[in-house]
């Protein structure tokens, strides 16, 4: 059997994350491919780590959304060896934080929910 995860674990507060690809064309930075996914508070420290990734020209760590949360940053910036390749990490804390809340919020309504029901069981 599995280890059960408590709500407020790192593990469980799920972030939305974007990457996306860039070209380079001429002199400018067209759209490849975008990709969505939900990734833990644990992959996010690691994601926005300042060591950057092997092999890469340059990185940048940035923030976009100034005065939605209060992490130090939220988008990593990585240009391949060759610079002519581009992909950008944005983590959307704010959506994360509003996800887990709903979660937080409906694990303690489970729980009052189970304890009413088991106060008012009839004695035997």
């Amino acid at each position: 059997m599995a280890k059960r995860i408590p709500y407020w674990s790192n593990d469980r507060k799920l972030y939305p994350m974007t990457k996306t690809d860039y070209v380079k064309k001429g002199g400018k930075w067209v759209k490849v491919n975008e990709t969505k996914e939900l990734i833990s508070r644990n992959q996010s420290k690691n994601l926005l780590n300042k060591a950057g990734l092997p092999f890469e020209r340059s990185h940048r760590l940035t923030m976009q959304d100034h005065y939605k949360h209060s992490e130090p940053y939220d988008t990593f910036q990585s240009i391949g060896p060759s610079g002519d390749r581009k992909t950008v990490w944005y983590v959307d804390f704010p959506t994360g934080y509003r996800n887990y809340y709903k979660l937080r919020d409906k694990y303690y309504a489970n729980k009052r929910n189970y304890q009413a029901r088991k106060n008012n069981k009839p004695k035997k």
